[in-house]
């Protein structure tokens, strides 16, 4: 559909989201940072870019892209980066 601008999106949460994650993982483990990047640190990302980039909404808005429907697609492609991570992480330990 609009591959460039849901990119976009995925890259601009999980700039919030990773570096959440990898501080939760140093933390408390890296099983808790995986589950993290897929759960809650898509929260964390949405809080900074709603803080940050609100305004960019309605260019996604023009397109068509509602924020639900980003954040699904969002959340979908973390649970895959998630489980090929968690499968990983099995596999080495």
């Amino acid at each position: 559909m609009y591959k460039k601008a849901i990119t976009k999106y995925f890259w601009d949460i999980n700039m919030f989201n990773i570096p959440f994650s990898l501080i939760l993982g140093y933390l408390f483990g890296i099983f808790w940072s995986i589950v993290c990047f897929s759960t809650f640190g898509i929260l964390i990302g949405l809080l900074g870019f709603h803080t940050f980039k609100k305004n960019e909404y309605y260019a996604y808005f023009n397109l068509g892209l509602t924020k639900i429907n980003l954040l699904k697609k969002i959340w979908v492609r973390n649970l895959i980066i998630s489980t090929c991570l968690f499968l990983i992480f099995l596999i080495l330990n």
